[in-house]
C-alpha cells in the first residue's frame, strides 16, 4: 500500500433514536450518507483513486462505504473487514490492513473512534481529530506521514 485513507463512519443515531437493539446495529442517518458521498466526491478532486475499501462490519460503517463506493466506484470493490470493528489495538490493525491489502496502491478503510484515529496517530505520529465521515490521507513510504485530512465541516 501506498496510501491509506482512514474515514469515519458517517452521522447515524443513537440506538434508542433508531430503534434498534444495540450499537452494532446503528444505520446511517440521511446526512451521514450524504456526508459520506461529499467526502468520497473531495477524495476524487484531491486525485484519489481507492481500488479497495475495507469497513467495518458495524451497520453505519458498512452504509458509509457503500455511499463512498457509488462515488469513488473501487475497482475491487467493498469488502468487509473485521479488524476494523473498533475492537483492536492500533498495531494489530495496522498489521491485518498490510497483509490485507497490501497488493492495492490505494486503499480507503471505514471504521470508527478512537480506533481510527489512535491508528491515524501510530502511523503519522500526530493526533487527529475525525469527526463522522472525515477522513485522514497517510502515504505509506518509509517513514508514514500524513498527507491531509479533513472534517465535513471543512468543505466549501
Amino acid at each position: 500500500m501506498k496510501r491509506l485513507y482512514l474515514m469515519r463512519h458517517g452521522h447515524a443515531p443513537s440506538p434508542s433514536e433508531a430503534g434498534v437493539a444495540t450499537d452494532a446495529l446503528r444505520p446511517l442517518s440521511e446526512k451521514g450518507r450524504s456526508d459520506a458521498r461529499r467526502i468520497a466526491a473531495e477524495l476524487v478532486k484531491r486525485g484519489a483513486r481507492p481500488a479497495l475499501i475495507l469497513h467495518s462490519p458495524l451497520a453505519r460503517a458498512v452504509q458509509t462505504a457503500q455511499a463512498a463506493a457509488e462515488v469513488l466506484k473501487p475497482a475491487r470493490g467493498v469488502e468487509v473487514f473485521r479488524p476494523l470493528d473498533n475492537t483492536l489495538p492500533a498495531p494489530s490493525v495496522l498489521q491485518a490492513l498490510e497483509k490485507g491489502a497490501r497488493d492495492e496502491d490505494e486503499v480507503l478503510a471505514v471504521g470508527h473512534q478512537p480506533q481510527l484515529g489512535e491508528l491515524a496517530s501510530l502511523l503519522a505520529g500526530e493526533p487527529f481529530e475525525i469527526r463522522p465521515a472525515g477522513v485522514v490521507a497517510i502515504d505509506l513510504a518509509a517513514k508514514p506521514q500524513a498527507a491531509w485530512s479533513l472534517n465535513v465541516d471543512e468543505l466549501a
